[in-house]
């Protein structure tokens, strides 16, 4: 049997507390020759407050129907059915643009509505085109340089932005001189499945907790240190060093528990600390801002 090749496209109310309450499902079923087969943009009722930039005047893009049409609609869970035979149907490739948030609002509607998650997964368009052409464009502007002709096309009409996707992965292709199955094997490391998308925003929770905690010390004294070896100083966590958030909360806490004060980011006096590969002898110009690795850092406090 043929592969189909859906192309889709998702819209949100909001996404407050990194959380999109999706309010229209669009797609464009194609075969391999890019002959579409099927459309539809599913409208519906989000249960939520819409974000008010959606609809303001500043918003040049804003949502392509009005809030009462939304809803007038039916919800998630009456279209859960429909959109999982859609994700899942069997040679069922599936493709976005920027589609990482797509698949995370399949992930957080599911859960919202308390409905098993749908298993699929997506390629992303946006990094093929990127690395393509060795340039970062958005959606639209990536069919203006292909001449893709959007004249009849909505931003922001969820099945006019699947439609969009898919003419400008049809361009991308005949400038490859390739075909689309060739094209997505070529791009197999932009595929997010449901389970990894589901374990990076587990991740990401986490992470973004500690890194709560961290900022609950900024400009924080600590009246019962454990040492006053750092005197009070001021000291600043380099960018790096956050890669490893858990690393970065424990020199946190060194720094709180020794005497030392934790700043975001350091304005005029202060010490820097950076990760161990990052020290070199001319890495601050500013000599009011000391550099120290973390290891020197750990023994200076002992640990």
């Amino acid at each position: 049997m043929n592969d189909s090749y859906l192309f889709f496209d998702i819209e949100c109310a909001n996404c407050f507390n990194g959380e999109g309450k999706m309010c229209s499902f669009g797609y464009v079923l194609t075969d391999g020759s890019f002959t579409v087969l099927d459309s539809q943009d599913i409208v519906m009722n989000p249960q939520a407050e819409f974000d008010w930039y959606l609809f303001s005047p500043k918003n040049r893009c804003p949502l392509a129907y009005s809030k009462e049409y939304f809803r007038s609609q039916r919800t998630f869970e009456n279209w859960y059915k429909p959109i999982k035979e859609l994700l899942t149907a069997p040679y069922r490739r599936i493709i976005g643009f920027s589609s990482s948030n797509d698949v995370n609002f399949v992930i957080t509607a599911c859960k919202r509505y308390g409905l098993p998650l749908i298993n699929f997964a997506a390629y992303d368009a946006e990094p093929m085109l990127n690395n393509a052409n060795g340039e970062r464009k958005g959606l639209e502007a990536w069919a203006e340089y292909y001449h893709v002709d959007t004249s009849e096309l909505r931003a922001h009409r969820s099945c006019d932005d699947a439609m969009m996707t898919m003419l400008v992965v049809k361009a991308l292709c005949g400038a490859q001189n390739t075909g689309i199955g060739t094209l997505l094997e070529k791009n197999r490391g932009t595929l997010l499945s449901v389970e990894k998308a589901e374990a990076q925003m587990i991740e990401r929770k986490r992470r973004n907790e500690i890194m709560g905690k961290i900022e609950e010390l900024y400009g924080k004294k600590n009246r019962q240190p454990h040492s006053i070896v750092l005197g009070g100083e001021l000291y600043s966590i380099g960018f790096k060093m956050k890669g490893d958030i858990d690393e970065a909360y424990r020199i946190a806490r060194l720094v709180y528990d020794n005497g030392g004060m934790l700043s975001k980011r350091l304005k005029g006096t202060g010490t820097l600390i950076l990760a161990d590969d990052e020290i070199r002898p001319d890495a601050r110009s500013d000599r009011s801002i000391k550099a120290i690795s973390k290891s020197d850092f750990c023994s200076l406090v002992g640990k």
